[in-house]
């Protein structure tokens, strides 16, 4: 249900809406520079720094941010992904192997993180942020494999993608927090192709997720106005047409990184919104 009723009207400052132009600049860059949609960062911004000021129920908060956060990681992996396309990063028969599980994945996640409390949601989410990180960091040398390695079984594929489309539709992350070390570990691409592959993935986890948050926040009593279901949406176009060049401007600084310089930048970025997540 799209609200804007009087009783519950907030109206959206110049600051609000500098808030989330902000917010559309971090998620678009971290979104190319680390195949991760930017998601987790976005989802504290939102929870800590944006939302609170426009007094959205905490009975809905952890929800209103995953849904709002997957909706503004869609254009921003959309463009990601043709960025990782256009220099060969993106593997587009495994990537299709991926997509179908994950999105039917990600649909099921949205609709267990509807019925559980926000409260019960926000240290699940920091907890899942510090165990990936504790992961990442603890990988001394690269753990992806080679360039031009064999295919990896269908059935390792299907099953990461499943995974990350669960947790994507769960934690309201576009999936390649969870399909990046995966596709180290398990799928044994090389950094830069798991990248590449993850936001693939991470288009239509998102896509997906969006459309669950919509559908099972739809009539909830406790919506903020201007509201698509579980999706805010004057959040959703102020920060997600900004995301879009500054995801091709990430792409293109990744380049230029070394995989080990890559992956603790992305582990330190997890880690603290983890803990920030554990303790608040």
């Amino acid at each position: 249900m799209l609200r804007s009723s009087k009783e519950c009207r907030v109206d959206i400052s110049l600051f609000t809406v500098f808030q989330f132009v902000l917010i559309g600049v971090i998620t678009g860059f971290l979104g190319g520079f680390l195949g991760i949609g930017g998601g987790a960062v976005m989802i504290a911004l939102l929870h800590y720094w944006v939302f609170p000021s426009l007094g959205v129920s905490p009975k809905i908060l952890m929800h209103l941010c995953f849904g709002t956060t997957l909706a503004i990681i869609v254009p921003s992996s959309l463009a990601g992904s043709l960025a990782q396309a256009r220099i060969g990063n993106v593997n587009w028969r495994l990537a299709s192997l991926l997509t179908l599980p994950g999105i039917l994945c990600s649909f099921l996640g949205t609709t267990i993180a509807a019925y559980l409390p926000s409260h019960a949601l926000r240290p699940l989410f920091g907890i899942l942020l510090l165990l990936i990180s504790a992961q990442m960091f603890s990988q001394r040398k690269d753990p992806g494999g080679t360039t031009g390695g064999p295919f990896p079984k269908s059935s390792a594929v299907v099953a990461v993608g499943a995974v990350v489309g669960l947790f994507s539709g769960l934690f309201g992350l576009g999936g390649g927090v969870i399909g990046i070390p995966l596709m180290l570990k398990i799928l044994r691409l090389p950094i830069h192709q798991a990248v590449g592959n993850s936001i693939a993935l991470v288009l239509f986890t998102s896509l997906v997720g969006t459309a669950g948050y919509i559908f099972n926040g739809w009539g909830d009593p406790n919506l903020p106005p201007h509201s698509l279901g579980y999706v805010h949406l004057p959040g959703w176009i102020l920060a997600g047409l900004p995301s879009i060049p500054f995801s091709s401007l990430g792409v293109r600084l990744a380049r230029r990184t070394k995989p080990a310089g890559l992956r603790r930048v992305f582990a330190l970025v997890l880690g603290a919104v983890g803990l920030r997540m554990v303790l608040s």
